[in-house]
């Protein structure tokens, strides 16, 4: 029995629930690079894991009251549709050119991913806003997230987190609560949509999740004792190594050929 996919989810799980964070970003390039699974396969598979774990964690934060519904609603408001029109983009792409698209797409994404969380790492604490934005600036960032998030699988937690960190006035804990509640609605969206379009492997996706889930669970048993800044830090040094050569794979060719 294979345990490579099993592996994979307890990692990201873990990474996930210490900070909250990296589960597409992680999830998605190995699901390529590791298991070699087509980049279309991939998106549509994690968007329904991140359904499944993003349940968790959500529906914990909602019982607790740590979640701004109306920030929810106004997201949601936007990303619906952006997601709508990633996946009919996606739809009408011929297969060759969605999956180059998707892969150079992806290392794109994760690049911007790694540099938001080390922005978010040196400057959230010091540079808070104190009002909410109007709605329709939450309506477009929901767009702009919907978008990638049915695309690439990525920017719900690494990309939103910290544009709410910034501009969005809410405790650390509602903060986290509204990112994931958005993201569980988001991503159970996005999977119907790829569903349809018959690029989700459920298979594949429960597979990772039998060892996602507990990862998920360990790591936000064990968040007080493991330092999260350093670990935000080195995951987002590893998103940007993981990226660059994903995005632009002749870089360092030219480079050293020059």
């Amino acid at each position: 029995m294979d345990l490579t996919a099993p592996l994979i989810g307890i990692v990201a799980g873990f990474v996930v629930g210490v900070t909250s964070t990296g589960g597409g970003a992680l999830l998605t390039p190995a699901l390529v690079f590791i298991l070699r699974v087509p980049p279309s396969l991939a998106v549509g598979s994690d968007v329904l894991i991140a359904s499944v774990t993003k349940l968790f964690g959500g529906g914990a934060y909602a019982l607790r009251g740590q979640v701004h519904w109306p920030t929810v609603g106004r997201l949601l408001a936007g990303s619906l549709p952006g997601a709508a029109l990633g996946i009919f983009v996606l739809n009408h792409l011929p297969p060759g050119v969605r999956e180059h698209a998707l892969q150079r797409g992806l290392g794109a994404v994760l690049v911007v991913a790694g540099a938001a969380t080390l922005v978010r790492l040196q400057f959230a604490e010091r540079v808070r806003a104190t009002t909410l934005p109007v709605a329709g600036w939450t309506a477009g960032l929901g767009f702009v997230t919907g978008l990638l998030v049915s695309t690439t699988s990525i920017g719900s937690g690494s990309l939103l987190l910290c544009v709410l960190a910034f501009f969005f006035p809410l405790p650390a804990q509602t903060m986290v609560g509204t990112d994931l509640v958005h993201a569980l609605l988001l991503s159970a969206f996005a999977t119907l949509g790829h569903l349809q379009a018959g690029r989700v492997d459920v298979l594949l996706a429960a597979s990772v999740l039998a060892g996602s889930v507990p990862g998920v669970l360990l790591g936000a048993r064990v968040a007080h004792a493991v330092p999260e800044r350093a670990l935000r830090t080195v995951l987002a040094v590893i998103l940007i190594g993981l990226g660059v050569p994903i995005a632009w794979p002749g870089a360092f060719t030219h480079v050293q050929a020059g």
